[in-house]
């Protein structure tokens, strides 16, 4: 029965990208995407990390009204690579009070940054094969809350966001300690080719030292700030270590988030920067940088470079002080409109006190979309 168990998720999503050409009849769309992964490493383990089969992702969108939508996102990762196989990432009801301007509520991407805003899990719309490493730490993916979202009726291509979350130590609790988080977006297209984002996130990060994820100086490279809301698809070196004594002091801390995006993309060119500056309890800025820049040869064939930073100040108190880098070369092919291979060569280094390692990865990524 525990075998069968397993297979459930994944034939239920296969079943229903199955029948999503009916689905799309009744206005609901339903979509399917799954990703294959292998790695090259110089890294002591590995071995260990060659061949995955990676997250399958079902995409559901549809139209209950006029006025009223809903989205979910749900996927399935297969048991040897995770102990939760199944999760709902998203669920949300929109409604739109008129062309310009929408209220949502549910369990949403939150929209810090143009990333996060833009893609879902399907890796065939990643312009890399990886997320920024500040997403495995700092950003905020999922948040259950409720969000205002409007176009400027005086000026053409601005745009704002207002979210009130539960927060990311609540995970999927809807405002168990009531209004947690707070999300200001501002955005900008000042042509059709190109979109600018800033943001201001913040969030109290329920006592933070008895936290399962708190780091501080002692913990691990995959510190993050909240439980289930992270993504851990990458954690490369994957020594977490996670303190569970309670220090009786139930102390709370404030965590505050800057980011700025850029995205253009033209008939040759696609570039996104995305730089972001966070601290806890009021201390010194944390810095994070990522950027992308890519060329089309062909309608097929794209290739691009990336760089991915991190540094954290000694004085942070929650994550682990130090820096991450992350620089590479990759090429993309769409065999079909519904496949996409990358191949990426990369040196990544991590510098955080007593953990220090180099290394080279050469990395690919068959995705596909149904």
């Amino acid at each position: 029965m525990k075998v069968l168990n397993s297979y459930k998720a994944p034939l239920a999503l296969l079943a229903v990208s199955c029948l999503s050409p009916h689905l799309q009849a009744q206005d609901i769309n339903a979509n399917l995407f799954t990703h294959f992964e292998y790695d090259s490493s110089d890294a002591a383990d590995a071995a260990d990390r060659t061949f995955e089969w990676g997250e399958s992702a079902l995409f559901v969108t549809g139209n209950l009204t006029g006025k009223l939508s809903f989205l979910g996102e749900f996927t399935y990762t297969a048991p040897k690579y995770t102990d939760k196989s199944f999760s709902a990432h998203r669920y949300r009801l929109r409604y739109e009070f008129n062309r310009d301007n929408a209220v949502s509520f549910g369990k949403m991407h939150t929209p810090v940054n143009y990333w996060n805003d833009n893609f879902h899990h399907g890796r065939i719309f990643f312009p890399t094969i990886n997320r920024p490493r500040s997403f495995t730490r700092f950003i905020p993916i999922h948040e259950v809350g409720v969000r205002f979202s409007g176009m400027s009726p005086m000026v053409e291509g601005v745009g704002y966001d207002i979210v009130l979350g539960t927060g990311q130590s609540e995970g999927d609790d809807a405002f168990g300690h009531g209004v947690q988080s707070y999300t200001l977006n501002f955005n900008w297209a000042p042509t059709p080719d190109s979109r600018a984002i800033v943001s201001y996130y913040r969030d109290t990060i329920l006592d933070h030292e008895d936290s399962p994820f708190h780091s501080g100086h002692n913990h691990g490279v995959g510190d993050h700030m909240g439980a289930g809301h992270m993504d851990m698809d990458h954690m490369e070196h994957g020594d977490m270590h996670m303190d569970q004594s309670d220090s009786g002091t139930d102390e709370d801390i404030p965590y505050e988030l800057l980011s700025f995006s850029l995205h253009h993309e033209d008939e040759y060119w696609r570039t996104l920067t995305e730089v972001s500056a966070n601290r806890t309890d009021g201390g010194d800025w944390n810095w994070t940088v990522y950027q992308y820049a890519g060329y089309h040869l062909s309608d097929k064939f794209s290739v691009y470079g990336l760089y991915d930073y991190i540094t954290v100040d000694e004085s942070e108190v929650h994550f682990r002080p130090g820096s991450e880098r992350r620089a590479g070369l990759g090429l993309e092919w769409f065999v079909t409109d519904n496949t996409s291979l990358k191949v990426e060569a990369r040196s990544e280094d991590t510098d955080q006190g007593d953990v220090r390692i180099d290394d080279s990865v050469l990395e690919a990524q068959l995705s596909f979309a149904f």
